[in-house]
């Protein structure tokens, strides 16, 4: 696996493309929070010195506040660095020449799985790194509280940068062109939204709380309506999150297999 590791190193180390869409989310991630930071310090009406929706950059609440800012469209950028890598791949016909050399098929697709779990680690850091530092820099730690309390949802993020990953890596794999990959991938997660936004609030149904992207987002709820959200309401989400992490997971395995199965079955 090293060896394999050492080769995927030596195709972008020198590509352009890589270099710019890692740089970007690095930036993007403190950047975005800055932004909200800004607009929750300064923007909104304060009573007795404090934002009247509370101080969601302050620990504990700075971990929830950060994970949840660093999801959604921030997704985006890690899922076409994937899909940008794979699928070139296929237009420079490099897994043709890989197997070729040696490699076993499943091999091909391990390293790049394993890729994925590395970029998911490492965005992972950025955003623990990204919480650390809005928590201190939101107001000192109160005496009662540890820094660490809340951090669980810096792992809910992982699961959430995995999911959106292997999606991407998946379609990636099925359609092996980079701009057609990409607006599948889009398209899906647009209608996955609307048939969520449609089927709860006209039907109030609960089955779309089980689809695989609104899955992992409840791993995280929304941290800026914490002043509305009942007691009886978070202890019913506390209450569902085992369920929405072994969904999730059965969810990461099938993209995994069908991932796999996809370019162990193809022709080369």
């Amino acid at each position: 696996m090293r060896t394999t590791l050492q080769i995927e190193w030596m195709k972008v180390r020198n590509y352009r493309t890589f270099w710019i869409l890692l740089a970007i989310t690095i930036v993007s991630i403190p950047g975005f929070n800055y932004m909200f930071y800004d607009i929750f310090d300064n923007k909104f009406p304060k009573m007795r010195g404090k934002s009247i929706f509370g101080s969601p950059f302050a620990f504990p609440d700075v971990w929830q506040t950060v994970s949840w800012n660093a999801g959604g469209v921030l997704f985006l950028i890690p899922a076409i660095l994937i899909i940008t890598l794979t699928t070139n791949e296929f237009t420079y016909r490099t897994h043709r020449q890989n197997v070729i050399d040696g490699w076993s098929r499943g091999q091909f697709v391990g390293v790049k799985m394993l890729e994925i779990l590395l970029l998911s680690i490492f965005t992972t850091l950025i955003v623990g790194l990204t919480a650390l530092a809005f928590g201190r820099l939101g107001n000192k730690v109160p005496a009662d509280v540890s820094i660490w309390q809340g951090s669980h949802f810096v792992a809910a993020y992982f699961v959430q940068m995995l999911a959106y990953s292997l999606i991407a890596f998946m379609m990636a794999m099925f359609i092996r062109r980079a701009g057609l990959a990409m607006g599948v991938f889009f398209v899906y997660l647009i209608i996955e939204n609307i048939v969520v936004a449609v089927c709860r609030n006209r039907y109030h149904a609960v089955w779309v709380d089980y689809l695989p992207e609104e899955v992992t987002d409840l791993l995280i709820p929304q941290p800026y309506a914490k002043a509305i959200i009942t007691q009886q309401g978070a202890s019913r989400w506390e209450s569902h999150v085992p369920v929405y992490l072994a969904v999730a997971a059965a969810y990461l395995l099938i993209f995994c297999i069908v991932s796999s199965r996809r370019f162990l079955k193809s022709d080369l």
